[in-house]
């Protein structure tokens, strides 16, 4: 960040350039494609008069509403929502050194600012160091107390310029710092790389701890010999901007660029930190010192970058969160300090990043800030401050698929998750016209709160997601099954009545919870059971098995007891050569047997086959008398157009309605 920097060309000029200069991570990613941009935006002036210099916003989190707009020459003042107050809330201007990219740089609030009333700058002392100071808000909340200082940090500086000056509170409630390499061009000394030093790094302490501050026990190099332990990342050049997300407590990082390459980096909020963000091996994506071969694969790369000319300067931003902008709900907003774009990323469900320019805007933008309801601000270098609003279109939503599908009928509520696109902060998914709690996952995903009261009654229920005016509408809709009894076998399912049969009588629990795999094939393991249960009653337990009678079925395989009690009761001899087969479908002709013989005992024997009761089944097939006796007895029609298949594999719903009727199951 450099507030002497030149100013650009024609406003058109630069937003072309920038179009050619943005550079996702990922482009590729499968569903870049599907992922829809966020759209334009206004900025709306609060602030035009008043201001010199200001290049941080922020708010106490106090419920006042207030905006703490921070002047660079050493004042912050007050925006109370109506007017910018005459009176500074803190004046420390002849204890900094101001201008180019020294000066009073932010402020940030302690977490428990209402109670304890503190706060922290970074600002650049006489000597030209950075200094990490506390202060004290007086008995007016709209004045603080100049002689309440209380120094944590005096970094030295070699330089004048890459000062960094970021402070933030983490969701933790310690405090971050951002600094830069120390200045000049190109890091010199190699500092962001030397963990000995704290310039190029993000710092994290603990204001709360013994004075002038404690170092958290899990700073990732608190254990390193030689490091600093405030650090908490480090390869940083000039972290100007950096922000939490609020609803995620993701780490957005704005570095300011060398020669050629601007680049935001990114930190989850489920990192340990330790990340090694490049500088000065890379400046962005690419090799900076030395020229090739600079990663070794243990760098963090960035999420994105964009060149210079126009671009300059990264000014990080935010993560909008806010309410009267749903369309923006969840992107990343940041800009350039010259070409005065501003740009919105946000990241695929399939973690790809993209980036859109936004608005093209004259400003020099210094800053961004959040007031305590999320809504975004920008400051201008020359005076100003602005809040971005809009009012795009919504898009018209998509829903494609969903999950699940289908719940059973007194089943406990449950979070349904919609894929599809044009989906925003503003989106709602609707369970049969009626809305449901919503939340954004990404542009192509949302999740839903379903409760139980929406799972009384079987049948189907139409899922749709709404998005309002203006523009916006109603997706077309999905059919989502609720099932008398498995996620599986919807009420109008073929044989929907015959498994419940199935299961009533115990002869089946399914095929795991809330399943019943009626499509499946039926293995001979499964057959044996069925058969079992059936013809014997639900409560009917085999003997023990004892691995003797098939060669393929020891006495610890699934249904082994089963098997052995079918062969003993004269059922089944196997499948031939000593063995059972068990995980072997059954086929219908092998069905058409083991049925019979089961209902009507071993030494049943069917009559003769005639071959002409199925058309695929000639009187000298296999089974065929076993097949026209199971026709005969009305248990089979067969498998239609006068066929019966029966060399097809039977399936699980194909089985139950056999199994009913063999047996006359009510």
């Amino acid at each position: 960040m450099n507030v002497s920097l030149p100013i650009c060309g024609p406003s058109g000029s630069r937003l072309a350039l920038a179009l050619a200069f943005l550079v996702p991570l990922f482009a590729a990613s499968s569903d870049a494609a599907a992922v829809v941009g966020p759209p334009p935006i206004a900025l709306q002036p609060v602030i035009t008069s008043g201001l010199t210099s200001p290049v941080a916003i922020t708010n106490a989190g106090d419920g006042s509403g207030r905006l703490f707009i921070t002047e660079q020459t050493g004042t912050i003042r007050i925006w109370n929502g109506t007017s910018l107050l005459p009176t500074p809330f803190l004046d420390i201007h002849t204890l900094v050194s101001c201008c180019g990219e020294q000066g009073l740089l932010s402020v940030a609030f302690h977490p428990n600012y209402p109670t304890n009333g503190f706060f922290y700058v970074n600002y650049t002392n006489t000597g030209g160091n950075t200094v990490i100071a506390r202060y004290h808000v007086t008995g007016d909340p709209n004045v603080a107390d100049p002689a309440s200082a209380s120094i944590l940090l005096t970094i030295p500086q070699p330089y004048a310029n890459h000062n960094g000056g970021q402070l933030q509170f983490g969701a933790d409630g310690f405090l971050y710092i951002g600094m830069g390499d120390g200045g000049s061009g190109g890091d010199p000394q190699n500092r962001s790389q030397n963990l000995g030093e704290l310039l190029g790094k993000i710092l994290r302490i603990d204001v709360d701890g013994a004075p002038p501050y404690a170092v958290p026990p899990t700073n990732p190099f608190v254990a390193v010999p030689g490091a600093r332990p405030e650090i908490w990342a480090y390869g940083l050049r000039n972290p100007w901007r950096f922000s939490f997300d609020r609803a995620t407590h993701d780490l957005y990082i704005g570095d300011v660029g060398q020669n050629l390459w601007e680049e935001v980096d990114f930190q989850p909020a489920s990192s340990a930190g330790g990340e090694n963000y490049g500088w000065r091996l890379m400046e962005g994506f690419h090799c900076y010192n030395p020229s090739t071969g600079c990663n070794d694969g243990t760098l963090t790369l960035p999420i994105l970058e964009y060149g210079h000319n126009p671009g300059c300067s990264v000014t990080g931003g935010y993560v909008y969160r806010g309410s009267s902008i749903p369309q923006l709900y969840g992107t990343y907003l940041y800009g350039d300090y010259c070409s005065g774009v501003i740009w919105g990323a946000s990241r695929s469900c399939a973690g790809a990043w993209s980036t859109a320019p936004l608005v093209d805007s004259p400003l020099n933008i210094s800053s961004f800030g959040e007031d305590e309801s999320g809504e975004i601000y920008v400051t201008h270098i020359g005076g100003a401050v602005y809040r971005v609003t809009a009012t795009p279109d919504h898009l018209a939503p998509s829903a494609t698929d969903m999950s699940p599908s289908a719940a059973v009928v007194g089943g406990p509520g449950f979070t349904l998750t919609v894929n599809g696109s044009g989906f925003d902060g503003g989106s709602v998914v609707r369970w049969n016209g009626a809305d449901r709690p919503t939340t954004l996952v990404c542009p192509t995903r949302l999740s839903a709160t379903i409760p139980a009261s929406d799972l009384s009654a079987a049948g189907t229920a139409t899922v749709t997601v709404f998005n309002p005016a203006p523009a916006g509408g109603t997706s077309s809709g999905l059919t989502f099954f609720v099932n008398p009894r498995f996620l599986d076998v919807p009420s109008g399912y073929w044989a929907a009545s015959w498994i419940d049969r199935l299961v009533n009588a115990g002869v089946s629990t399914g095929c795991g919870p809330l399943l019943f795999c009626p499509d499946t094939p039926m293995t001979r393991a499964q057959a044996a059971i069925l058969l079992l249960r059936a013809k014997n009653g639900s409560p009917f337990t085999p003997p023990p098995a004892t691995g003797t009678v098939f060669g393929d079925v020891p006495a610890t395989a699934f249904a082994a007891a089963w098997i052995e009690a079918l062969a003993a009761a004269g059922i089944t001899t196997g499948c031939g050569g000593g063995n059972f087969c068990p995980d072997s479908g059954v086929t219908r002709a092998q069905a058409a047997i083991l049925l019979l013989r089961a209902r009507n005992g071993s030494a049943y024997a069917p009559p003769p086959a005639t071959g002409t009761v199925f058309t695929d089944v000639p009187a000298t097939a296999f089974a065929a008398a076993w097949i026209e006796a199971l026709a005969a007895a009305g248990i089979t029609t067969g498998c239609g157009g006068g066929n019966y298949c029966p060399n097809a594999t039977l399936s699980r719903a194909q089985g139950a309605v056999l199994l009913v009727r063999t047996f006359s199951l009510p």
